[in-house]
């Protein structure tokens, strides 16, 4: 726990059924964080605030990730309590669904040795995770919406509002859809990053890097000072891409455990895969400086690929990744929209990309056999709702956002200029941090009323531009 919010704070496990159709069967725990309110005379209703992968930790992300470094949540924790609940499957919940086997399939693929949509890895997780007596078809977002009623009721608030980022967003779509089966009452819903229960984000990641760097090209092509360090933005990031696939080049990426260097081929997917970081969490180094991916596209067109082998070498991401397979297998159903009919065309050279991630997941779900859930309906739809995108968003662009408000009746949608996957988490010292902290802790006052969302007008896209450097 920071120290700046563990005295404040308690910690502990609240225990769930393993299918709330089955109260009385077996069970599962939950890691849960509360911190109490910094304020005054704080609201009586908490905001439960849920983190996305699916598979990510809630309390690691967040409570020891994002709340010492970034404004936001500090700020709104003046208002009211803030309740972490661990999904379960994740870091700090039992059981934890983590795949070491994942760290040595992305080393593997890394150095040519099998081909990135082998399945062997999940079917060796899921077999020691079965043999420990855990049901993969337990892990779905069903059972986690569920979780966050017992989790409010178990500690005996009445009242509660919710804050999910990313897959959070997909979760508190289902938290709304339930908020008429359980005790505690739904007061409000923040959506930060939103996913849409009817579209396949895998697969749509082709248009939706696509749609987010459009918007990266366009802002530094209207930026005087980004425009004349990094001309033709486009046509550049297109003519590496191009060239990369013609004839990958050597790369060399550092296993972060072990240290050990290797070379990898660095062709088209890959250096696209790299920029995601950047898009999604734009300002340099998290600072207000603003987004360097413009000067890091022209430092590759130039041979310089530094920033692609540290992105890249994030070879060992700590999620549970069972369960964000079990998550996104359980939903199949509910896919019914292609990314084309949503979303402007992609650019040609990345539809390699969504449709090997989709293949991917395919093969994992045909080694998993999850239980099928039924199509996502919406429901309660007069439970008042804010919705926050980032123009620069590069997995859950901002039309998602204005679709899933189309199917609430009391929905507000702001999109923040320059800012990528989380608007709440934009770095302190921005525009964007003073603005969304603003129209979050004024929605939270007054649910039923529209918010003032006129700081948005301040809120620029901001470049890193070294003039007459050669990176």
């Amino acid at each position: 726990m920071p120290a700046a919010i563990a005295p404040r704070s308690d910690c502990g496990y609240v225990t769930v059924p393993e299918q709330h159709a089955q109260p009385q069967g077996r069970t599962i725990q939950l890691g849960v964080v509360r911190t109490r309110s910094s304020g005054g005379a704080p609201a009586a209703d908490p905001l439960v605030v849920e983190q996305g992968g699916p598979g990510d930790s809630t309390i690691g992300d967040i409570v020891n990730g994002a709340l010492p470094k970034f404004p936001e949540l500090p700020a709104l924790l003046k208002g009211r309590d803030l309740i972490f609940v661990e999904e379960r499957g994740t870091r700090f919940a039992k059981p934890f669904l983590f795949c070491p086997e994942h760290h040595a399939h992305n080393i593997a693929v890394a150095k040519g040795e099998i081909p990135y949509t082998d399945a062997s890895w999940i079917q060796a997780c899921n077999q020691r995770l079965k043999a420990q007596g855990i049901n993969p078809s337990a892990f779905n977002t069903r059972e986690n919406a569920a979780d966050i009623y017992a989790v409010v009721e178990t500690l005996g608030y009445p009242q509660f509002n919710y804050y999910g980022v990313s897959y959070g967003t997909l979760l508190g779509q289902y938290v709304i859809a339930q908020a008429d089966q359980h005790k505690a009452k739904l007061r409000s819903v923040i959506l930060d990053g939103v996913e849409r229960p009817d579209v396949d984000f895998n697969l749509a990641s082709s248009h939706t890097f696509s749609y987010a760097l459009r918007n990266v090209f366009q802002a530094c092509a209207q930026d005087p000072a980004c425009n004349a360090a990094y001309p033709k933005l486009e046509q550049t990031f297109l003519a590496i891409v191009d060239e990369l696939n013609r004839k990958p080049l050597p790369l060399t990426l550092t296993i972060p455990s072990s240290k050990q260097p290797f070379v990898t081929k660095l062709d088209g997917n890959a250096f696209v895969t790299a920029m995601v970081p950047y898009l999604a969490h734009p300002y340099s180094g998290e600072s207000t400086r603003g987004s360097s991916l413009p000067r890091f596209i022209q430092a590759a067109s130039r041979g310089n690929f530094a920033w692609v082998a540290e992105a890249l070498s994030d070879l060992e991401p700590p999620g549970a990744k069972e369960m964000y397979h079990t998550v996104l297998c359980a939903r199949a159903r509910s896919i019914q929209v292609d990314p084309a009919q949503v979303l402007p065309p992609a650019y040609p050279q990345l539809l390699p990309l969504g449709l090997r991630e989709a293949e991917a997941v395919n093969r994992a779900c045909e080694v998993l056999q999850v239980e099928q859930k039924p199509p996502f309906v919406y429901r309660n739809r007069q439970i008042p709702t804010l919705v926050l995108n980032g123009s620069y968003d590069p997995v859950t662009p901002a039309p998602y956002g204005e679709a899933v408000a189309k199917n609430l009746t009391t929905a507000t949608v702001v999109t923040f200029p320059g800012v990528g996957h989380g608007a709440l988490f934009a770095p302190g010292g921005t525009p964007a941090a003073a603005c969304v902290t603003q129209i979050a802790a004024d929605f939270l006052a007054r649910p039923a009323t529209t918010p003032d969302s006129r700081c948005v007008d301040q809120v620029k896209p901001a470049f890193v531009v070294e003039l007459g450097h050669r990176p």
